[in-house]
């Protein structure tokens, strides 16, 4: 077998390779003749990532320290309010560590913008096993992963331990142990640390036993037609990290019932109990500090008695004098507890407003049982319950009470909206500003939705704050403030940035205008991986016709990018329009923001009155296990879609039958829909789809350089291809099985496309991406939040000059940081020659 040099030769010069280039060939040489040479390489090379051992090493050490004190200070801090599109998450900050309350799609990307570091995050808090509150969970454990955390610890109700069963395939967790806390059969009922007790609080639906067993009739199982052929058992990271996730349970869930049931592979799987968990936060109390100019004026000598003052203990002086500790300390900090609630629909609320644990805190209380503050997940429909406002005002009336749900407004980023009103300057309809308010104003954001009552209310807002220690209150100083004028004044003041901007508006007046409408490409996420700012991870909307629209892939948050591009209300027109879902490949930067469009998907056509149909999912059917283990263990999902496998649509093999083919192309309104095996990850595919009116758009999805992609896309009025690296770091991207921006452009040029959109940017291009030369007069950058039609396309490229001037601050970063990487990768090869 042969292998090319250059190849071995760039193993070899891997800093932290300790596999020698003659055992790689070896290893080689015993693949199957099958398995490419590729493959083979990638398979060999050394996983480990050396700097998290590090960083695990430098976070035990910080916390055997910290954990020998009370927290200085408690600051309760909203990361996401819960808005439609928005997750709903709470994060409590100490000095000591962090606590996540809630973790919906869109967390980790709200808390990267805000600078909510998650390096001391070690639990998580979950009141309901919906998608809402998990679809982030996902993402902030590989982020916290990559940062050093060693152990996660996820509470809520049973069974969350299957969502990482069925992520573990694209959900690589190797350097992150997970642990599942029992909530519902825990004798000691709570989680306590040394900076607060947290109890656990069961909520039951009715109609069900105090485990939260219903009592009415087991479901039918389900249909032959919808169960898996086979089980899911592809590591779909493995020829790139080859790594499986570390999964600890901490307390077994107690049967249920009596008998387990199977699944369709044979496996025992139990019931899980309809519960909520709520949650009592009871911070420790903080000893007050020592007064040394106090313990002078008592005469208190220096020496084991002041010890003894310090630890609350009073002292008697050689002289007889009693000096008492609370004389010489300041006080102590208070116990400020406070409260995190959820009662999602009606059939919980008499288990909530009847719960003894939470009843313990009406009326008059000691001290120590005062509520402070209470955190209400409730949706708004339960809110508006008078037994809800009952439980509500049976609190004292300095109590607060902060909304993050679905009655809130604004999304909580500010960069998206910065960047686009500068995007729009070059042309308003290629880059429309974005349809979600931003946030709420600061003198309207306390709720009167409630009437004839004098509860103490605030509607959630992202970085809104309310601090517990030293001091108790509001503080607005980190709330951002959404000034659009400021934004474009950043750009305007940019020298020679207005001189460029109209030579840009002299040349798009010197093009051809078509009345064409259809079709138009709108880019939800182009960045690859994990989510920034500004970029989203893959997600395209293409609008077919007036009334089709199809979907290519759907990361995280794809249904939030919705939102704020067609608005919370115009969003669920989109919704029932969409008749089609492609996901490409199973890495979860492609599809985990599906299980959320579905369910909004569904919720739109009950919001506007019309009778459901499922929407045609276009996927590697080996999606089937993750969905049907998440419908079995969480929420209903298999009758809101249609699988369609990539395999049936393959070029010039399809394996439709007629009469489902005609209904198919019928129900998308388009001619024909091919796919095709790409070079990426096991069961990874490209996509073309011709138009009934004769036009061609073809989507990589994640690939290296592919010929049969080449052969499906040609003649393509548009390819779509994914270009994560530059140049430059072609090696980087050969490991990773992604291409490069000059490949990409060179296989539209292959298969004769009429113009090359590159997308799927590296997140270290967070602005511009770097691309040698100049761009070719049919090649294009896309961006987040981005409108095309095809007679647009041809603007896009004169945009690039302008572009690196718009963010030449990152532009130039960027180059920099490709520098130092390429003279780091030459000292090491000259390391390794000598």
């Amino acid at each position: 077998m042969k292998v090319t040099r250059a190849l071995i030769g760039y193993l070899s010069r891997s800093v932290h390779s300790k596999t020698k280039p003659e055992v790689i060939l070896r290893n080689i040489k015993t693949k199957p003749k099958a398995q490419s040479v590729l493959h083979a390489l990638l398979i060999a090379m050394p996983k480990e990532q050396v700097h998290i051992p590090h960083l695990k090493s430098q976070r035990t050490q910080k916390k055997e320290v910290a954990s020998k004190f009370p927290a200085g200070y408690i600051n309760l801090e909203v990361l996401g309010n819960g808005a439609k599109g928005a997750p709903a998450s709470l994060y409590v900050f100490t000095d000591q560590t962090r606590y996540l309350f809630n973790c919906g799609e869109g967390t980790q990307r709200l808390a990267h913008e805000h600078r909510m570091k998650l390096a001391k995050l070690e639990h998580v808090f979950i009141t309901n096993s919906s998608w809402k509150n998990l679809g982030g969970v996902p993402g902030v454990a590989l982020t916290i992963q990559d940062i050093g955390v060693p152990i996660i610890t996820i509470h809520g109700p049973p069974g969350l331990e299957n969502l990482f069963e069925g992520t573990r395939r694209f959900v690589i967790l190797k350097d992150l142990q997970i642990r599942v806390a029992d909530c519902v059969n825990d004798s000691q009922g709570y989680y306590e640390d040394h900076v607060m007790r947290i109890n656990y609080v069961t909520l039951v639906k009715k109609g069900t036993n105090e485990n939260g067993v219903s009592s009415e009739p087991e479901p039918e199982p389900e249909p032959e037609s919808l169960k898996e052929k086979e089980e899911d058992k592809i590591d779909y990271y493995a020829p790139i990290k080859g790594s499986k996730r570390n999964l600890e349970v901490t307390q077994v869930t107690k049967k249920l019932k009596g008998e387990l049931e199977k699944d369709q592979f044979g496996r025992k799987i139990e019931k899980q109990a309809d519960t909520v968990i709520c949650y009592i936060c009871r911070p420790k109390k903080k000893p007050g500090a020592l007064l040394i100019e106090k313990c002078m004026d008592y005469g208190v000598p220096a020496g084991p008695l002041l010890g003894k003052l310090k630890r609350g203990e009073d002292v008697t002086l050689p002289n007889g004098t009693i000096v008492k500790a609370a004389d010489v300390r300041s006080p102590d900090a208070p116990c400020t507890v406070f409260l995190v609630v959820d009662c999602p629909t009606e059939e919980y609320l008499d288990s909530f407003i009847t719960n003894e644990e939470l009843l313990k805190f009406h009326g008059d209380v000691p001290v120590d049982d005062i509520v402070h503050v209470i955190i209400h997940f409730t949706p708004k429909e339960m809110l508006k319950s008078s037994k809800y406002i009952e439980w509500m005002e049976k609190f004292r009336i300095s109590t607060q009470h902060i909304l993050l749900n679905n009655i809130s407004e604004g999304m909580g980023s500010e960069a998206v909206h910065r960047v686009q009103y500068k995007l729009n300057l070059l042309d308003p309809y290629m880059f429309p500003l974005l349809k979600d308010s931003y946030g709420i104003d600061h003198n309207k954001k306390r709720t009167e939705f409630v009437s004839n009552t004098q509860l103490q209310i605030t509607q959630g807002v992202t970085q809104y704050r309310y601090k517990l220690r030293p001091e108790i209150g509001v503080d607005n100083s980190i709330e951002v403030k959404f000034n659009p004028m400021d934004f474009v004044k950043e750009a305007m003041d940019i020298p020679d940035f207005e001189l460029a901007l109209n030579n840009l508006k002299r040349q798009f007046s010197q093009l051809t205008t078509s009345d064409v409408e259809y079709p138009k490409i709108i880019f939800l996420g182009t960045g690859s991986c994990i989510p920034n700012k500004t970029r989203n991870t893959s997600g395209i909307l293409l609008q077919i016709s007036e009334s089709k629209c199809i979907i290519l892939d759907c990361g995280e948050g794809t249904y939030g990018q919705l939102v704020r591009f067609f608005g919370p209300i115009h969003v669920d027109e989109i919704l029932i329009k969409l008749s089609g879902i492609f996901v490409s490949h199973l890495h979860a930067d492609h599809h985990l923001g599906l299980i959320n469009l579905l369910q909004q998907r569904e919720d739109s056509f009950k919001k506007q009155n019309i009778p459901f149909h499922p929407v045609f999912l276009i996927s590697p059917h080996q999606i089937q296990s993750w969905l049907h283990l998440y419908d079995r263990n969480f929420e209903k999902l298999i009758h809101l879609y249609d699988l369609v496998g990539t395999t049936s649509l393959i070029i010039e093999n399809s394996k439709l039958d007629p009469s489902f083919e005609k209904k198919f192309y019928e129900e998308l309104n388009v001619k024909k829909i091919e796919t095709v095996e790409v070079r990426h990850c096991p069961n990874a595919y490209g996509i073309s789809i011709k138009g009934i009116s004769g036009w061609k758009i073809t989507y990589s999805g994640d690939t290296m350089p592919c010929d049969y992609l080449t052969t499906l896309g040609k003649d393509s009025d548009l390819l779509i291809h994914e270009a994560t690296m530059e140049d430059e770091l072609k090696d980087e991207a050969l490991v990773k099985m992604h291409s490069t921006t000059s490949e990409a452009i060179e296989i539209g040029k292959k298969m004769n496309a009429k113009f090359i959109m590159l997308t799927h940017f590296s997140q270290r291009y967070s602005k511009v991406p770097k691309i040698n030369g100049e761009l070719d007069k049919n090649v294009g950058i896309a961006f987040d939040n981005m409108l095309l039609r095809l007679s647009d396309l041809w603007k896009v490229p004169m945009m690039y000059p302008i572009l690196k001037t718009m963010f030449a601050e990152s532009y130039d970063e960027m180059e920099t940081k490709t520098a130092k990487k390429l003279r780091r990768k030459e000292r090491e090869k000259m390391g390794k020659i000598e």
